[in-house]
């Protein structure tokens, strides 16, 4: 029997996140002040304008991010969606060659270093997060730090090594 599960996970904005939006209305202002002041601009006036609205617009909604999880027979990938109108792979692996995972706990991994650090859940801090450690050809020791649900970890338990899994699961 196959089995295919799939979960989009819609990530909270951060301060940072804010921080650049606000940072592009405010040059959106400046740009239209200097618009409005020096007079050799003024024949482009309206499409300054219909550019700053439009940048601003695309970088905001560019801050709308959701990942897509994935799991078909033991295959996992991960996908980013921005704004719904652009999709990118993030990762794919066999979840065969997992070397450990659980539930997220900041402290344990703060001195550890990793090749590659994906953060493709809700937030960046883990909040409420499980983690995988995978070893991928193209990127090295890849730490994932993701929020999966109760049917894809059920969908993914069966096709980890069975170390992993009894690790993983042991008080969920």
């Amino acid at each position: 029997m196959d089995v295919f599960v799939e979960q989009i996970i819609k990530r909270k904005k951060s301060g940072a996140d804010y921080g650049i939006i606000a940072g592009t209305v405010v040059l959106g202002f400046f740009i239209v002040a200097a618009a409005i002041i020096l007079p050799y601009l003024a024949p482009f006036f309206l499409i300054l304008i219909a550019g700053v609205c439009f940048g601003v617009y695309y970088v905001a909604s560019s801050r709308n991010v959701e990942f897509e999880y994935s799991t078909t027979n033991g295959d996992f990938t991960v996908d980013k969606i921005v704004n719904r109108r652009s999709r990118k792979r993030v990762c794919q692996f066999d979840l065969k060659s997992v070397e450990a995972m659980g539930k997220y706990d900041a402290a344990t991994f703060q001195n550890k270093t990793f090749d590659r650090q994906l953060k493709v859940g809700t937030d960046d801090a883990g909040m409420d997060a499980w983690y995988l450690i995978v070893r991928l050809k193209d990127s090295g020791n890849t730490f994932l730090l993701f929020s999966p649900n109760e049917k894809m970890l059920a969908a993914m338990k069966p096709f980890l090594p069975r170390q992993v899994s009894v690790n993983a699961f042991r008080g969920h």
